[in-house]
Protein backbone atom coordinates (compact mmCIF):
# COMPACT_ATOMS: atom_id res chain seq x y z
CA UNK A 1 0.00 0.00 0.00
CA UNK A 2 2.97 1.92 0.96
CA UNK A 3 4.33 1.53 -2.39
CA UNK A 4 1.10 2.50 -3.96
CA UNK A 5 1.00 5.90 -2.02
CA UNK A 6 4.28 6.77 -3.57
CA UNK A 7 4.04 6.30 -6.62
CA UNK A 8 0.48 8.34 -6.99
CA UNK A 9 2.11 10.60 -5.36
CA UNK A 10 4.72 10.80 -7.74
CA UNK A 11 2.69 10.63 -10.30
CA UNK A 12 0.33 13.66 -9.69
CA UNK A 13 3.39 15.80 -9.29
CA UNK A 14 5.23 14.43 -12.70
CA UNK A 15 1.07 15.73 -14.05
CA UNK A 16 1.50 19.26 -12.90
CA UNK A 17 4.77 20.02 -13.20
CA UNK A 18 4.14 20.88 -16.56
CA UNK A 19 2.65 23.89 -15.56
CA UNK A 20 4.70 25.33 -12.95
CA UNK A 21 7.68 27.42 -13.86
CA UNK A 22 11.02 27.50 -12.03
CA UNK A 23 10.48 30.03 -9.07
CA UNK A 24 7.09 30.75 -9.76
CA UNK A 25 3.51 29.65 -7.93
CA UNK A 26 1.82 28.04 -10.85
CA UNK A 27 -2.34 30.09 -10.15
CA UNK A 28 -3.94 30.67 -12.63
CA UNK A 29 -6.12 33.74 -12.46
CA UNK A 30 -8.41 33.46 -15.41
CA UNK A 31 -8.61 31.18 -18.23
CA UNK A 32 -8.74 33.14 -21.55
CA UNK A 33 -6.69 31.47 -23.87
CA UNK A 34 -2.92 32.27 -25.65
CA UNK A 35 -2.80 30.83 -28.43
CA UNK A 36 -4.13 33.61 -31.05
CA UNK A 37 -1.62 35.25 -29.11
CA UNK A 38 1.52 33.15 -29.74
CA UNK A 39 0.53 32.54 -33.18
CA UNK A 40 0.47 36.27 -33.36
CA UNK A 41 4.09 37.01 -31.78
CA UNK A 42 5.46 33.68 -33.73
CA UNK A 43 4.45 35.27 -37.03
CA UNK A 44 7.14 38.13 -35.95
CA UNK A 45 9.59 36.08 -35.40
CA UNK A 46 10.76 35.40 -39.12
CA UNK A 47 11.56 31.34 -37.67
CA UNK A 48 10.50 28.23 -39.03
CA UNK A 49 7.86 26.36 -37.99
CA UNK A 50 9.13 22.56 -35.85
CA UNK A 51 5.87 22.09 -33.33
CA UNK A 52 3.25 23.25 -32.03
CA UNK A 53 1.63 21.81 -28.70
CA UNK A 54 -1.38 22.40 -26.57
CA UNK A 55 -1.34 20.23 -23.08
CA UNK A 56 -4.38 20.89 -20.49
CA UNK A 57 -4.98 19.52 -16.82
CA UNK A 58 -7.64 19.41 -14.26
CA UNK A 59 -7.98 18.13 -10.95
CA UNK A 60 -11.00 17.59 -8.44
CA UNK A 61 -10.46 16.48 -4.87
CA UNK A 62 -14.01 15.59 -3.84
CA UNK A 63 -14.37 12.32 -6.36
CA UNK A 64 -13.33 9.21 -6.88
CA UNK A 65 -13.71 7.40 -10.00
CA UNK A 66 -13.69 3.74 -10.25
CA UNK A 67 -12.94 1.94 -13.03
CA UNK A 68 -15.88 2.15 -15.62
CA UNK A 69 -16.24 5.51 -15.17
CA UNK A 70 -12.04 6.04 -16.12
CA UNK A 71 -12.45 4.17 -18.93
CA UNK A 72 -16.19 6.18 -19.99
CA UNK A 73 -14.20 9.33 -19.59
CA UNK A 74 -10.72 8.53 -21.42
CA UNK A 75 -13.19 7.12 -24.56
CA UNK A 76 -15.18 10.48 -24.23
CA UNK A 77 -12.09 12.18 -24.53
CA UNK A 78 -10.86 10.21 -27.27
CA UNK A 79 -14.03 11.03 -29.42
CA UNK A 80 -13.71 14.80 -29.20
CA UNK A 81 -10.34 14.77 -30.48
CA UNK A 82 -11.32 12.84 -33.27
CA UNK A 83 -8.48 9.83 -31.42
CA UNK A 84 -9.89 5.91 -32.44
CA UNK A 85 -9.40 4.27 -28.92
CA UNK A 86 -9.38 0.79 -29.76
CA UNK A 87 -6.63 1.34 -31.66
CA UNK A 88 -4.56 3.79 -29.69
CA UNK A 89 -1.87 2.98 -26.93
CA UNK A 90 -3.37 1.90 -23.79
CA UNK A 91 -1.62 2.14 -20.23
CA UNK A 92 -4.07 0.80 -17.17
CA UNK A 93 -3.57 0.42 -13.57
CA UNK A 94 -6.91 -0.20 -11.76
CA UNK A 95 -7.53 -1.68 -8.29
CA UNK A 96 -9.88 -0.83 -5.10
CA UNK A 97 -8.26 2.73 -4.31
CA UNK A 98 -6.44 3.41 -7.52
CA UNK A 99 -7.57 3.80 -10.95
CA UNK A 100 -5.59 4.97 -14.12
CA UNK A 101 -5.55 4.79 -17.40
CA UNK A 102 -4.01 6.38 -20.68
CA UNK A 103 -3.85 6.66 -24.30
CA UNK A 104 -1.64 7.30 -26.79
CA UNK A 105 -2.00 8.05 -30.57
CA UNK A 106 -2.40 9.70 -33.78
CA UNK A 107 -5.38 11.26 -34.55
CA UNK A 108 -8.05 12.00 -37.95
CA UNK A 109 -5.32 15.22 -38.83
CA UNK A 110 -2.01 12.98 -37.96
CA UNK A 111 -1.98 14.91 -34.70
CA UNK A 112 0.12 13.17 -31.13
CA UNK A 113 -2.87 12.68 -28.79
CA UNK A 114 -1.96 11.55 -24.75
CA UNK A 115 -4.76 11.57 -22.65
CA UNK A 116 -4.60 10.89 -18.75
CA UNK A 117 -6.95 10.30 -15.94
CA UNK A 118 -6.27 9.19 -13.24
CA UNK A 119 -8.20 8.83 -9.66
CA UNK A 120 -6.82 8.13 -6.10
CA UNK A 121 -8.85 7.27 -2.56
CA UNK A 122 -6.36 7.84 0.50
CA UNK A 123 -9.31 7.19 2.73
CA UNK A 124 -8.44 4.16 4.03
CA UNK A 125 -4.56 4.81 4.24
CA UNK A 126 -3.46 5.29 7.75
CA UNK A 127 -1.73 8.42 8.30
CA UNK A 128 -2.62 9.44 4.75
CA UNK A 129 -4.01 12.72 3.51
CA UNK A 130 -7.38 11.37 2.91
CA UNK A 131 -10.20 11.93 1.02
CA UNK A 132 -9.74 11.87 -2.90
CA UNK A 133 -7.77 12.93 -6.13
CA UNK A 134 -8.98 12.91 -9.73
CA UNK A 135 -7.05 14.62 -12.41
CA UNK A 136 -7.54 14.51 -16.12
CA UNK A 137 -4.41 15.59 -18.45
CA UNK A 138 -4.87 15.99 -22.13
CA UNK A 139 -1.57 16.72 -24.69
CA UNK A 140 -1.65 17.55 -28.10
CA UNK A 141 1.07 17.76 -30.60
CA UNK A 142 0.03 19.30 -33.72
CA UNK A 143 3.22 19.03 -35.62
CA UNK A 144 3.77 21.97 -37.96
CA UNK A 145 -0.44 22.74 -37.86
CA UNK A 146 0.39 26.64 -36.20
CA UNK A 147 -3.02 28.33 -37.30
CA UNK A 148 -4.59 25.32 -35.55
CA UNK A 149 -3.65 26.22 -31.87
CA UNK A 150 -6.30 28.83 -30.66
CA UNK A 151 -8.74 26.73 -32.18
CA UNK A 152 -7.62 22.82 -30.68
CA UNK A 153 -6.72 24.89 -27.46
CA UNK A 154 -10.57 25.93 -26.98
CA UNK A 155 -11.37 22.85 -28.03
CA UNK A 156 -9.14 20.95 -25.59
CA UNK A 157 -10.02 22.97 -22.65
CA UNK A 158 -13.83 22.69 -23.28
CA UNK A 159 -13.66 19.20 -22.78
CA UNK A 160 -11.88 18.87 -20.35
CA UNK A 161 -13.64 21.23 -18.37
CA UNK A 162 -17.04 19.01 -19.48
CA UNK A 163 -15.74 16.59 -16.66
CA UNK A 164 -13.90 18.38 -14.42
CA UNK A 165 -14.13 22.49 -13.86
CA UNK A 166 -11.19 25.09 -13.93
CA UNK A 167 -9.04 23.38 -16.94
CA UNK A 168 -5.74 24.90 -17.19
CA UNK A 169 -4.35 25.11 -20.89
CA UNK A 170 -0.66 25.53 -21.52
CA UNK A 171 0.50 26.40 -25.46
CA UNK A 172 3.77 26.37 -27.14
CA UNK A 173 5.79 27.11 -30.13
CA UNK A 174 8.71 25.84 -31.24
CA UNK A 175 10.54 27.53 -34.77
CA UNK A 176 13.73 27.75 -35.75
CA UNK A 177 16.70 29.00 -37.99
CA UNK A 178 19.03 27.64 -40.47
CA UNK A 179 22.00 29.34 -38.78
CA UNK A 180 23.21 30.36 -36.06
CA UNK A 181 21.64 34.18 -35.11
CA UNK A 182 23.82 36.64 -33.41
CA UNK A 183 23.23 37.54 -29.85
CA UNK A 184 21.85 41.25 -31.23
CA UNK A 185 19.56 39.71 -33.80
CA UNK A 186 18.12 37.49 -30.74
CA UNK A 187 17.62 41.02 -28.82
CA UNK A 188 15.72 42.10 -31.80
CA UNK A 189 13.41 38.99 -32.31
CA UNK A 190 12.62 38.80 -28.69
CA UNK A 191 12.00 42.30 -28.54
CA UNK A 192 10.05 42.18 -31.48
CA UNK A 193 7.96 39.06 -30.17
CA UNK A 194 7.35 40.78 -27.19
CA UNK A 195 6.38 44.58 -28.74
CA UNK A 196 3.58 42.42 -31.17
CA UNK A 197 2.11 40.85 -27.71
CA UNK A 198 2.10 44.25 -26.36
CA UNK A 199 4.47 42.27 -23.26
CA UNK A 200 6.92 43.53 -20.83
CA UNK A 201 9.45 41.84 -19.49
CA UNK A 202 9.69 40.41 -15.98
CA UNK A 203 12.70 38.10 -15.80
CA UNK A 204 15.25 36.76 -18.23
CA UNK A 205 17.87 34.37 -17.76
CA UNK A 206 21.15 34.12 -19.67
CA UNK A 207 23.75 30.81 -20.22
CA UNK A 208 25.84 31.18 -22.80
CA UNK A 209 24.10 30.33 -26.12
CA UNK A 210 20.99 30.73 -24.45
CA UNK A 211 17.95 33.47 -23.71
CA UNK A 212 14.79 33.10 -21.31
CA UNK A 213 13.08 35.64 -21.11
CA UNK A 214 9.37 35.99 -19.14
CA UNK A 215 6.70 38.70 -19.58
CA UNK A 216 3.62 39.69 -18.69
CA UNK A 217 0.93 40.92 -21.19
CA UNK A 218 -2.34 42.08 -20.35
CA UNK A 219 -4.30 40.87 -23.70
CA UNK A 220 -3.80 37.53 -22.26
CA UNK A 221 -6.22 36.81 -19.48
CA UNK A 222 -4.40 34.32 -17.57
CA UNK A 223 -1.15 34.38 -15.43
CA UNK A 224 1.02 32.65 -13.32
CA UNK A 225 2.90 34.56 -10.15
CA UNK A 226 6.20 34.87 -9.97
CA UNK A 227 7.31 36.14 -6.92
CA UNK A 228 5.67 39.53 -6.98
CA UNK A 229 4.94 39.50 -10.55
CA UNK A 230 2.65 38.14 -13.20
CA UNK A 231 4.03 36.13 -15.91
CA UNK A 232 1.78 34.88 -19.29
CA UNK A 233 4.10 34.47 -21.89
CA UNK A 234 7.74 33.10 -22.39
CA UNK A 235 10.13 33.02 -25.03
CA UNK A 236 13.60 31.56 -25.52
CA UNK A 237 16.28 31.22 -27.86
CA UNK A 238 19.48 28.67 -28.17
CA UNK A 239 21.61 28.15 -30.65
CA UNK A 240 22.21 23.94 -31.30
CA UNK A 241 25.60 23.71 -32.39
CA UNK A 242 25.09 19.91 -33.27
CA UNK A 243 22.38 20.60 -35.82
CA UNK A 244 23.49 24.41 -36.80
CA UNK A 245 20.74 25.92 -36.16
CA UNK A 246 18.86 28.29 -33.77
CA UNK A 247 15.69 27.34 -31.90
CA UNK A 248 13.08 29.36 -30.60
CA UNK A 249 10.05 28.63 -28.25
CA UNK A 250 7.27 30.86 -27.26
CA UNK A 251 5.24 29.24 -24.12
CA UNK A 252 1.93 30.91 -23.00
CA UNK A 253 1.87 31.47 -19.60
CA UNK A 254 4.97 29.33 -20.15
CA UNK A 255 7.26 26.89 -22.19
CA UNK A 256 6.04 23.25 -21.25
CA UNK A 257 8.46 21.87 -23.69
CA UNK A 258 11.87 20.94 -22.83
CA UNK A 259 14.74 23.15 -24.51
Amino acid sequence: MKRKVIFAAALSVFLCAVFVVSNAVSVFRTQAGGGDMLVKAFGCSGAAIVETNINAYASATDVFLDKDEVVEMVKSLAEGLDLDYEQAERVENFSEDYNQLSVIGKNEKGYSVVIIVHSMDFTGIEDGPGGFESNIVVDVALGSDLEELPHIERKVKDLVEGYMEGARTNCCIVGSYAEKVPRDSIEAIIGSILQSAGASEVERAVYDEFVSVSAYTPDIGRYVEMGENRVNLNVAMRYNSFEGKTYIWLGSPVISLEY
